[in-house]
């Protein structure tokens, strides 16, 4: 551990002392290349409970007081492009470096984001967006889903998404949209200590969807539409056992009807809204599993009043997030109600001073082999950054996490728990 937080250190101050005598050289060019250094505290990794009892296999109760809190270090290299080609625009952020925990040395790992995409655009009316995500992280052990245990939550998450329209969006009073999202999300843990009889378990949830819709421009801010929507998911989980030696696997697939109404409100005093509602149905290929059918919808509101503020509000009730896809914290597996409301607020306090400030919550309701239960979760974050020089940015944030849960039952799934996290951390940046 000491090792790996000095050799960090040293990556990070030889690139620093690399880049800085260039800062001043830099123009404005559509690449960039970036070093950022944070340190940050986290009071409860694993999202668990002060005290929290587990029933053993063979009968008794193991009572676990956790040392689940410690300090973070996250060292990364940075690098993008946002380049016109013509009438076409490609982009891509990379973000690739070394996450280390000075309590939870099983942690420490390689992290990575990715985003790459291209926007094109033909004179025969012809446009859309092609883009991939992809990214390794420490997944999030509030996910009911993953069993709790100290092991490492490796999570790495894959989307392509895929958007074509026929006809002149921008000037248009009629086209016609087709889409398809691949997503993919896979858990991997190795636990310290054994749960119960499980000391290992992975989770590898995807899903395919298509989308076919015809939009209309009632008025020059105003577009409505409606369209089809068909997903097949397939979630495949397996859990490593001790005794007896082997796995225990099982697959659930299903497939997700929806049809779609669309608005977008886009007026010039800094408003955009933008809303669907749908109805469908999900339908399980295990006879075990109750199909279910309902309405469902999201509503996400921007404002934009001046050039020191940007505020985003989203409203969410659905039984996955399919805008920010099975990465988002709303998703969980898919298969529980999700009623979520987002805000984001960031306020350009002087031109070199910046707060940002995000909120939300979800609730969850579950009705599973576990019985029927609700989970209510909240977080709150501020950050403030500083321009400290022409390419260098520093900041710190506070964020708080809590859970109330109507849960009661073993540590296969989490009861109530508070979260406080804190960092600081500094970004040079070369255009």
């Amino acid at each position: 551990m000491p090792d790996t937080k000095r050799h960090c250190g040293r990556c990070a101050a030889a690139l620093f002392v690399m880049l800085a005598p260039l800062a001043g050289h830099a123009q404005t060019s559509p690449y960039y290349l970036g070093v950022s250094q944070t340190f940050g505290y986290d009071s409860n990794i694993f999202r668990l409970p002060d005290r929290t009892e587990v029933q053993q296999p063979g009968g008794g109760v193991t009572v676990i007081e956790p040392e689940s809190s410690g300090l973070i270090s996250t060292t990364l290299l940075l690098a993008g492009m946002d380049q016109p080609i013509g009438r076409q625009r490609v982009y891509g952020n990379l973000s690739a470096g070394y996450s280390s925990y000075s309590n939870q040395s099983q942690l420490n790992s390689p992290t990575y984001a990715l985003t790459a995409g291209v926007d094109w655009d033909t004179v025969n009316k012809l446009s859309g967006n092609a883009e991939f995500t992809s990214g390794l992280r420490l997944g999030s052990y509030g996910d009911r889903d993953v069993p709790t245990g100290l092991g490492d939550n490796e999570e790495t998450y894959n989307r392509l998404q895929l958007l074509g329209r026929l006809g002149d969006w921008e000037r248009s009073r009629f086209w016609l949209e087709a889409g398809y999202v691949f997503d993919q999300v896979r858990n991997d843990i190795d636990f310290e200590r054994a749960v119960g009889s499980i000391n290992g378990y992975r989770r590898d949830d995807r899903s395919s969807a298509f989308t076919l819709g015809v939009r209309h421009r009632w008025s020059g801010a105003l577009v409505l539409g409606a369209g089809v929507r068909t997903e097949s998911r397939s979630e495949e989980v397996e859990s490593r056992l001790i005794d007896p030696a082997g796995s225990v696997s099982s697959t659930l697939d299903s497939r997700r009807n929806d049809f779609d109404l669309f608005a977008n409100l886009n007026s010039s005093d800094g408003n955009d809204v933008s809303a669907r509602l749908s109805y469908g149905n999900r339908d399980y290929d295990d006879p075990g599993v109750l199909d279910t059918s309902g309405w469902s919808g999201s509503l996400r509101w921007g404002w934009r009043p001046t050039a020191k503020v940007d505020s985003s509000l989203r409203l969410l009730y659905d039984t996955e997030d399919r805008e920010e896809g099975g990465a988002s914290a709303a998703s969980s597996a898919g298969d529980d109600e999700t009623l979520a409301v987002e805000w984001r607020l960031r306020y350009e306090i002087s031109a070199k001073l910046a707060a940002d400030v995000s909120a939300s919550w979800y609730r969850r309701d579950y009705d599973d082999a576990r019985g029927g239960y609700t989970d209510d979760d909240t977080s709150f974050r501020l950050a403030l950054s500083w321009a400290a020089l022409r390419n260098t940015t520093v900041g710190c944030a506070l964020g708080f996490d809590r859970r109330d849960s109507s849960y009661q039952g073993p540590l296969s799934g989490r009861s109530s728990y508070d979260a406080i996290t804190t960092s600081c951390y500094a970004q040079v940046m070369l255009r």
